[in-house]
């Protein structure tokens, strides 16, 4: 099993699968922000840009690094703001939300607040619930479960949502990697023979199980977790699963149950 780094989002890690299927879904550019956090107790305080960022947070480029808007200050069009599930109920107390969602209340901009249900206590249908009641009471004018794994699944959805002025929260519901130890998937691997070199699955996932090394891309399977990210965005389609024949209901069944035993 993997061990965790300071900073670093683990291999198979759901929060950085969330922020590369926003951000995919949104885009980059003048008028659209990345706040917040999607790090864990375990790596600690972890800008989403830094979960695709090789070495993380301590090589997060300042550029990256936006921080949550201010009340006063000149408003995004998009505000994609990341916060973890334990980070939401810790914000709610008897008179509601406060900071750091207290943003969510301004006007004409559309902000997305993304809710990583990763942890032990919201594993369950219970949880999620209980997350979505804390979403609405923060303002949220409608709240969507969402597979973070299951990139394509989600793009459209949340195409539509980064068009329409409101707050639409997202519950990414997906076991952290460091919980699925009953049953862990089997690694994924590079057909060396056929790899371009492209380096397109290194750059966006950012993950420490995958590497370049001339001339192709290698995962280290003793860290991989078996997510299948990488190959989500492998455009020569190399990179080899051992669940590629498997539905993303399925897929996301297998990581809950590599929980629960």
């Amino acid at each position: 099993m993997h061990k965790a780094q300071q900073g670093i989002c683990c291999p198979g890690c759901p929060h950085r699968a969330a922020y590369v299927t926003v951000k995919d879904a949104v885009g980059r550019g003048r008028g659209k922000v990345f706040c917040g956090d999607a790090g864990c107790p375990a790596v600690g305080e972890v800008h989403p840009a830094a979960t695709t960022c090789p070495g993380g947070m301590a090589r997060l480029l300042p550029r990256y690094a936006q921080a949550i808007p201010g009340k006063d200050e000149a408003r995004p069009k998009v505000c994609v703001h990341f916060i973890r599930d334990e980070q939401l109920v810790a914000a709610c107390g008897d008179d509601g939300i406060s900071a750091p969602l207290d943003h969510l209340a301004s006007e004409g901009e559309i902000v997305l607040p993304c809710i990583l249900a990763s942890s032990k206590g919201y594993l369950d249908n219970e949880g999620i619930k209980r997350l979505a009641e804390l979403a609405e009471q923060a303002g949220a004018a409608d709240v969507t479960v969402m597979d973070p794994f299951d990139t394509r699944g989600c793009q459209d959805i949340i195409r539509d949502m980064a068009e329409v002025p409101g707050v639409h929260a997202i519950i990414f519901a997906s076991p952290c990697a460091l919980l699925q130890t009953a049953h862990p998937a089997e690694p994924a691997e590079v057909d060396h023979y056929s790899c371009v070199g492209c380096q397109r699955c290194v750059q966006i996932t950012g993950c420490p199980a995958l590497s370049f090394q001339p001339p192709s891309a290698v995962i280290d399977a003793d860290a991989c977790s078996g997510c299948d990210l990488c190959a989500d965005y492998c455009r020569t389609h190399v990179i080899l699963s051992p669940c590629a024949r498997m539905t993303p209901e399925e897929r996301r069944a297998a990581r809950y149950a590599a929980v629960r035993g």
